[in-house]
């Protein structure tokens, strides 16, 4: 005698269990058995959380073994150019902090993350790009940051140098830069920088910039 299939059945039964009963429905013809399957399959999964402020349409991008092999290229360059400056440089946090007394609600950037590694910038964590890696530190209310970056449909990577425009002449509004950002959006406190097609160029730049305001060892 053939089971009768109703919801409280199929509510009892696994994913797998589902998944197997959907092939062997389809197999004997019996389509709404199948489709009930597919859609408790489908209920099942976790609803996709869009992050605050995006709109309710939005899709994160599909990374790649392309885009991850890039990524661990530009994490292994910023990791070299963070262990070049932490020999000439003192980036301690306490040290930052003293050195900016006064500003409000300052809160220092270690260069690099509790393992050694470049951090991940918020486009990367939301979806918005391929991956958004970058160095940073931060003095007063001015953060300088070198990050590299590969946004949606492009194939080149963008390097850029946040900073302030006082003391970077090729200086962007974050906005010309960031063309994923949505209108009136910003992050951190960095309102533009400097972008450059190669990350030479842009380490040299971050290093000229460091020099500048950072304290030597």
């Amino acid at each position: 005698m053939a089971i009768e299939w109703t919801d409280e059945k199929l509510a009892a039964l696994t994913v797998s269990e589902l998944e197997q009963l959907a092939v062997n429905a389809e197999a004997k013809g019996l389509t709404e058995i199948s489709e009930a399957c597919r859609r408790m399959i489908e209920a099942r999964k976790p609803k996709r959380v869009i992050p605050v402020g995006l709109p309710s349409d939005f899709v994160p991008v599909a990374r790649n073994a392309v885009t991850r092999k890039l990524e661990r290229e530009v994490i292994e360059l910023l990791r070299q150019t963070a262990q070049k400056l932490l020999l000439k440089y003192n980036f301690d946090r306490e040290k930052a902090r003293a050195l900016s007394e006064g500003s409000t609600r300052f809160m220092p950037h270690s260069l690099l993350d509790r393992k050694g590694n470049p951090k991940t910038g918020g486009a990367q964590k939301q979806g918005r790009v391929y991956f958004d890696r970058y160095i940073s530190y931060r003095l007063r209310d001015e953060v300088y940051a070198l990050l590299a970056i590969l946004l949606e449909g492009e194939a080149g990577v963008r390097y850029q140098v946040l900073g302030p425009e006082r003391l970077l002449t090729n200086y962007i509004p974050l906005k010309d830069i960031r063309p994923y950002l949505l209108e009136g959006e910003s992050i951190g406190v960095s309102p533009g920088g400097e972008e450059f097609s190669n990350y030479r160029d842009a380490a040299e730049r971050f290093e000229w910039l460091i020099e500048q305001v950072a304290p030597k060892l």
